[in-house]
């Protein structure tokens, strides 16, 4: 049975979703570092304390969204194209990524955004973890997007070939025979 895959316009209207919205996901992340870097480094209180506040509107509107809308659709991605999930080590690492990113969004820097906001505008002792964190986040943006281009690796053990199709060769020789 032939396995379904997305046509033409389709494929290219998915890809060009999931490209958006991981550029707006790393976007977000890179004015998140700017801040978080920006409230690590200040003496005014003031100024720390709404970087926060912006890190905390940024991830709420921004990135929450955009990390998971970017995980649904490059999974969308992988089961409607010939990529699929687990085919090739650059998809599988990808989706690695994506999801730790999230994990370490959700578990490490959110809390650390929570707790420096809590700190009322004082230095927050987890500050530096969040504005090297956040760093670390765009770093892995950066490496998915390059392995999104170069599609380093081949193929995982668990990739199955498709089959090939019978193709039927045409004889030049017999064709003008049987024309004649």
């Amino acid at each position: 049975m032939k396995r379904w895959t997305a046509g033409k316009r389709l494929r290219q209207l998915l890809v060009f979703v999931h490209v958006v919205v991981s550029v707006g996901w790393m976007g977000a992340g890179a004015a998140n570092v700017v801040l978080a870097m920006t409230a690590h480094y200040t003496d005014r209180p003031d100024v720390r304390g709404v970087c926060y506040l912006m890190v905390d509107r940024i991830d709420v509107f921004v990135v929450i969204p955009a990390a998971f809308t970017s995980l649904v659709g490059g999974v969308v991605l992988c089961v409607v194209t010939k990529w699929g999930i687990a085919r090739h080590w650059w998809v599988l690492v990808k989706l690695v990524l994506t999801v730790a990113v999230i994990l370490y969004s959700t578990y490490g820097l959110g809390v650390w955004v929570e707790e420096s906001m809590a700190a009322g505008g004082r230095p927050s002792p987890v500050s530096g973890r969040l504005a090297y964190g956040a760093a670390v986040n765009l770093v892995a943006f950066l490496f998915m997007t390059w392995v999104s281009i170069a599609k380093p690796w081949g193929r995982t053990p668990w990739h199955r070939p498709v089959p090939a199709r019978a193709r039927v060769r045409r004889d030049p020789v017999a064709a003008s025979v049987s024309s004649s």
